[in-house]
């Protein structure tokens, strides 16, 4: 059974995912795909609990590097400029 794309950006999405992992079309699909089916089987109790323990790893590193968490929500430019990339979306 054949799949067709016949959105371009699909296609695009799907042509960079495989290209950046050294992959066919089909497994960069087939991949993609798996973890999204993969995340879905996850129980309420266990999607729960793996925020939870983040939730902790993250409070456990700001008291260790002695971090205030801020409510400040940066800003897609905020974040281009921290990292480095031009008005092209290049470093």
């Amino acid at each position: 059974m054949a799949l067709n794309i016949k959105d371009p950006e699909t296609e695009k999405a799907v042509r960079t995912l495989a290209k950046r992992r050294g992959l066919s079309l089909t497994e960069a699909v087939r991949q993609a795909v798996s973890s999204e089916l993969g995340k879905d089987e996850l129980s309420e109790d266990e999607k729960a609990r793996r925020i939870a323990e983040g939730r902790r790893k993250l409070q456990a590193f700001y008291e260790r590097h002695n971090i205030k968490p801020t409510t400040h929500v940066m800003t897609k430019q905020e974040m281009d400029d921290a990292i480095g990339y031009d008005e092209n979306g290049f470093w």
